[in-house]
């Protein structure tokens, strides 16, 4: 395979995205057995796919904007947009290397838990992350891009403005290499920097729990216990409510159980009528569906925004 072609496919649909084919096919197979379990409950009867990609959401001016955004944002990254400015592992050496070399331990952790625990402060770096672009004012505008989309599909994952691709890229690795250098300092575990940069078994276990669904009308719920710990797609899809109940709520990556330590979490306790996008007035530019408003809008308020 010429490596100009298995770049620009690691760019567009790579095992860290959420709509590789592994991930989709995945999803499938889920929505399939949550389709046969709840098929007397879907108000349908024209079968699986009718269900699973209909016409009022796969034709919806919402979905070719997002997919706009996934093929402008991914050209972006192919070019070095962002690629340039991961602070994660140099921020890790650094504030591991003030605790001076780790000491010799006959307890250490193994690769295994080491890779729990970095996974768990990268989660943990998301929440905050999250959390801060919808709470401080400057930084919301270019969130709502995100919250602009008015149905959901699996591509609607990485519908964001360049411009947040840059300040998570900026914000998440910082946080993530604080974190793990501190980590690393504070037990002694010997992790180069290559480890601490390399690729962490458990987000692949992350995107496997059907994450893929998060952003989609496949309303699969883990039940009111399982929900305190882990993200369902349906509490996900509250995250995206114009509902203003669900406002700044559910907002971790993986893992519920931050929202749940921070007082943002939000539980399904039964069937919920949802209608996704943004109803502020300030927002109708982003809610017009179309590149040109959702690229400059955003710019143009946080500018003016004192």
């Amino acid at each position: 395979m010429p490596e100009w072609f298995s770049r620009l496919y690691l760019a567009f649909f790579g095992p860290d995205l959420l709509v590789a084919p592994e991930y989709l096919l995945l999803s499938l197979i889920v929505a399939w057995l949550f389709y046969s379990a709840h098929r007397r409950d879907i108000r349908m009867s024209r079968g699986f796919w009718h269900w699973l990609m209909p016409w009022r959401i796969y034709g919806h001016r919402s979905v070719r904007l997002d997919l706009e955004l996934y093929v402008l944002n991914r050209v972006l990254l192919l070019f070095g947009l962002a690629g340039r400015i991961s602070l994660t592992t140099g921020a890790a050496v650094i504030v591991s290397g003030l605790f001076g070399p780790p000491a010799e331990s006959e307890g250490a952790l193994s690769p295994l838990l080491t890779a729990l625990i970095l996974w768990l402060t990268a989660d943990f770096a998301f929440y905050w992350l999250h959390r801060w672009l919808h709470q401080i004012r400057r930084l919301w505008p270019i969130h709502a891009v995100h919250h602009s989309a008015a149905v959901m599909t699996p591509f609607t994952t990485y519908r964001s403005h360049p411009l947040e691709i840059v300040y998570s890229t900026i914000g998440i690795t910082f946080l993530v290499g604080l974190a793990q250098g501190l980590l690393v300092g504070l037990t002694g575990m010997e992790a180069s920097a290559a480890e601490i940069a390399g690729v962490n078994s458990f987000v692949l276990l992350s995107n496997l729990a059907f994450k893929t669904l998060h952003h989609s009308h496949v309303n699969l719920s883990f039940g009111p216990v399982l929900e305190h710990l882990v993200i369902s797609p349906a509490q996900h899809q509250i995250h995206h409510s114009t509902n203003p109940a669900h406002y700044n709520r559910n907002l971790g990556s993986s893992l519920a159980l931050w929202d749940w330590m921070f007082d943002t979490l939000y539980v399904i306790r039964g069937d919920e009528e949802l209608t996704f996008g943004l109803s502020a007035p300030e927002d109708a530019p982003l809610m017009t569906q179309k590149l040109g408003p959702v690229l400059l809008d955003p710019l143009r308020r946080m500018v003016a925004r004192q």
